[in-house]
């Protein structure tokens, strides 16, 4: 009766989500041609057009991209000669840049894992709108993430737990979130739960069948993110701490479970056999991703900003091997603490619970969809919480190591590379027991040491000071006027353009009118003769000037000389406060 209840709640709050965004303009903010999302829709379509086993180098070549082969031409020239000698017929830089990263990225080896962009592919072969329906999958998926969470919190931690566990991940924000975007991390979740799930049941029923069926979630799971891979021995550890045995049960298991996972990661191996591509290759990004956030004063700590004079020199000898870009990024450091203080700010990153943007952005749409509204909880407000029930649950010496195994290996990616909100997010979830744990404890009635409680709530203050009061964020400093800029450009702008230019001046208002009712709250608060402190507010407030001048003009073509006057102030407006907050 009780999961029933969180059911529906979780099926309704994603339905009011999924109608706001796959229903509305947001839809096609996947079509921002810088993001992975593109790319993730570029690739689905390329597969489905007939070129199921990807034989062409498909990778992406964004800005950065760009950025870094420009660099890397400028300090050898001999390179881009080379290139363009060997392709004769592709003169522009933008196809000497994308051999140059092609060769970087190891040719036709897969760009990342394939599984999301073959399903996303097969859902366009079915129904012929393989986003949209993607969208709808997601939140389907995200309910049985739920339900997989419930079990999961039960066994560990007991009935109410697991009712207050299902409550916080109704209203945890960033997960709704990731499951309307067109990116893997709510599959993300829901495989790290179920390899959670499907492990502990092996560990407990020691049956062959439990162990196959381990192996081949998790094979599935390595098809999604090759970093469920470190499962695979650390599921064959904890079988043999259990046991404590090399008994032939023990290797009938151990061999079930290798099956299970080959016989998944099979079909890669002859894909790539078939293409000629390294037989085990899954990805190719690893190499520049290690690199750009981890040699020496690297800015790629929660946010994509790959310096292209420290590292393309490591790509161009490492190419896609990604034991060499490690070994050349190491060595980039002067010493050993040099190294370990980039690790110590990007796990302070990891437990800071600031949402940090990349290809998106929670803050943005959270603006917008009321759903995100409702569903008010972020990392700031479960990760504080999570870490006092994590200390709480190692005081008491409870066993749950399986659980303990998926949260370091989150939290070590996370700190190996960077920091983002949507890489996060499974971490986010499989915090959320301890979440609900740490509350339960320190409002429990009774306690057998007359200290515990205090104690309990000293432990839960720290937390609270140090994860989150510390770190607390106005969601308006984390905008982005790019937001405002791609989603106006891929939504509004050549409508609007086509409109005016027929002269259907009403139309062209009531649609510019429409991306104007999206302003940013603070916006609406902004007083005469107020200075913003923030950058990112001024560029916001000068954007949206901008917009008002324009409407403006919409009106004053039209003929609505009230209206035209109106904005125009609001307009006017704006921009004092700009320049007043610019001196």
């Amino acid at each position: 009766m009780v999961l029933s209840g969180l059911v529906l709640g979780w099926l309704l709050i994603r339905i009011f989500m999924f109608d706001a965004v796959a229903n509305g303009p947001l839809f096609r903010m996947y079509e921002w041609k810088e993001s992975d999302s593109a790319f993730f829709d570029e690739w689905a379509r390329t597969l489905v057009a007939g070129d199921w086993l990807n034989r062409q180098p498909m990778h992406p070549y964004h800005s950065w991209h760009k950025e870094f082969a420009d660099y890397f031409f400028k300090q050898h020239p001999e390179k881009l000669a080379a290139i363009r000698f060997t392709n004769p017929n592709q003169s522009p830089e933008i196809n000497a840049g994308r051999a140059l990263w092609n060769n970087w990225y190891g040719g036709n080896r897969y760009h990342q894992e394939p599984l999301y962009a073959y399903l996303l592919a097969i859902l366009y072969r079915l129904t012929g709108d393989g986003v949209y329906w993607m969208l709808a999958l997601q939140c389907l998926l995200g309910m049985c993430s739920g339900v997989l969470l419930w079990e999961i919190t039960r066994r560990y931690f007991g009935d109410t737990a697991a009712f207050l566990t299902g409550l916080l991940y109704l209203f945890c924000g960033p997960v709704l979130f990731q499951e309307v975007l067109l990116l893997r991390s709510s599959w993300s979740v829901f495989f790290a739960l179920l390899t959670v799930w499907t492990l502990d049941r092996a560990l407990a029923q020691q049956t062959g069948k439990s162990f196959l069926l381990h192996g081949v979630v998790l094979g599935l799971a390595v098809l999604l993110h090759s970093i469920f891979f470190v499962l695979l021995p650390g599921a064959l550890v904890l079988n043999f701490a259990r046991v404590r045995n090399f008994s032939r049960p023990t290797l009938r298991n151990t061999v079930l479970l290798t099956l299970g996972f080959a016989l998944v990661f099979s079909p890669v191996v002859l894909r790539n056999k078939a293409v000629g591509a390294p037989l085990f290759s899954l990805s190719s990004v690893g190499p520049v991703t290690f690199a750009a956030a981890n040699v020496y004063a690297s800015k790629v700590l929660s946010s994509w900003q790959p310096e292209a004079s420290k590292c393309v020199e490591i790509l161009e000898r490492s190419g896609p091997d990604f034991a060499a870009a490690m070994l050349a990024s190491l060595q980039t450091h002067t010493s050993v603490t040099t190294y370990l203080s980039l690790l110590g700010k990007k796990l302070a990153r990891a437990l800071n619970g600031t949402e940090w943007p990349n290809n998106e952005n929670y803050y943005f749409y959270s603006s917008m969809v009321p759903a995100l509204q409702v569903a008010f909880l972020d990392a700031t407000w479960v990760i504080w919480c999570a870490v006092a029930g994590l200390l709480f649950a190692g005081f008491q010496r409870k066993k749950i190591p399986v659980l303990y195994l998926a949260i370091v290996l989150q939290l070590a990616v996370l700190v190996a590379f960077y920091v983002l909100g949507r890489f996060r997010t499974p971490l986010l979830v499989l915090c959320l027991p301890f979440a609900a744990f740490a509350l339960l404890e320190c409002f429990q009635k009774r306690t057998k040491s007359g200290w515990a409680l205090p104690i309990k709530w000293g432990v839960a203050a720290l937390c609270f000071y140090f994860l989150c009061w510390k770190n607390y964020r106005l969601e308006s400093s984390m905008l982005d006027p790019t937001d405002y800029v791609v989603f106006y450009e891929i939504v509004y702008n050549d409508r609007v353009a086509d409109l005016a230019e027929a002269r259907q001046w009403n139309q062209a208002q009531a649609l510019h009118a429409d991306f104007l009712r999206r302003e940013p709250r603070f916006l609406n608060r902004i007083k005469p003769g107020q200075r913003l402190s923030s950058p990112v507010q001024i560029e916001i407030a000068n954007l949206f000037a901008y917009h008002y001048q324009l409407q403006s003009d919409l009106y004053d073509y039209g003929g609505n000389k009230p209206m035209a006057a109106q904005t125009k102030a609001r307009a006017e407006g704006l921009t004092r406060v700009v320049l007043n907050s610019g001196k």
